[in-house]
């Protein structure tokens, strides 16, 4: 079932409140993480965690728990839950101030926000490609914060679900960073290829661990840029995260990427990523 906690206090959801005043509210002035769960178990939180912390440092947050602390916190969640397979969701705002002003305060209590969902799409009962167009990367230039200010992705996202699409690929300079919630891979001439880590794009917990699996199985792989050019006549394409995995894109700008079907390298790489989930 859904759960949340907020602050100390565990309830539904939909009984959560913040403050009106919460800079999280006002500002957009928080941080935030998506853990998948499978068989009730957190995957690869030590990594969350780490760049849960990256992310509150780069805004000047202290961090309000320790590694321990929001373990313990994280796994109370799930288990609170009882779900098997659901995304577990962290957020921490600056807190509460007593007035709207964009100066930090001195001293705020952080507001800390839990909920775990349950996530169908990680059970992989069926895995219909996705739709996807280029869109121009209009976002700001910190992009490897995990902020919730989301505004600019989530206008890209619905211009894309407008068109027809699932999702955007961003273009910035005439170079793809990613897609609004995903990072993407293509193979081109035979070669998976990721754009590398900039402040352009989050530095993805799921696409790291697919950069290291093609490189341990020797798959042969490129982190470079990758131009509009490059992208539009790409063999595959698939997007990545936490809640979507490895996950093959069939259409780009309403044109077949390859036969239009799931690819050879999109295969390897899911059975790779499904193979590690079971080892850990």
């Amino acid at each position: 079932m859904s759960i949340a906690y907020l602050n100390g206090e565990w309830g539904a959801i939909t009984d959560a409140k913040v403050s009106v005043l919460d800079r999280g509210f006002l500002f957009g002035d928080g941080i935030y993480e998506v853990i998948p769960v499978y068989a009730g178990k957190l995957f690869t939180l030590e990594r969350h965690l780490i760049r849960l912390a990256n992310s509150l440092s780069e805004v000047d947050m202290d961090n309000p728990m320790s590694d321990t602390q929001w373990t313990a916190l994280l796994t109370e969640a799930v288990e609170r839950s009882g779900e098997n397979n659901a995304a577990l969701y962290v957020q921490v705002t600056r807190g509460a101030d007593t007035l709207r002003n964009h100066v930090y305060p001195d001293a705020l209590v952080p507001t800390v926000f839990v909920m775990v969902n349950a996530a169908p799409i990680l059970e992989r009962n069926s895995v219909a490609p996705y739709s996807l167009i280029t869109l121009d990367d209009f976002r700001w230039s910190m992009g490897q914060i995990k902020t919730v200010s989301l505004i600019a992705a989530s206008m890209l996202k619905n211009k894309a679900i407008a068109a027809g699409a699932n999702d955007a690929v961003l273009i910035r300079a005439g170079k793809v960073t990613e897609c609004t919630a995903s990072n993407i891979f293509v193979v081109v001439d035979g070669v998976l290829v990721t754009p590398p880590k900039s402040a352009h794009l989050l530095h993805g917990i799921t696409r790291d661990l697919i950069v290291e699996l093609a490189l341990e199985h020797k798959i042969s792989f490129q982190e470079r840029e990758i131009t509009v050019e490059e992208l539009s006549g790409a063999s595959e394409i698939f997007i990545t995260s936490s809640t979507h995995e490895a996950w093959p894109v069939s259409h780009l700008n309403e044109t077949p990427v390859g036969n239009g079907e799931p690819g050879v390298i999109w295969h390897h790489i899911d059975d790779l990523f499904q193979n590690f989930k079971k080892q850990v």
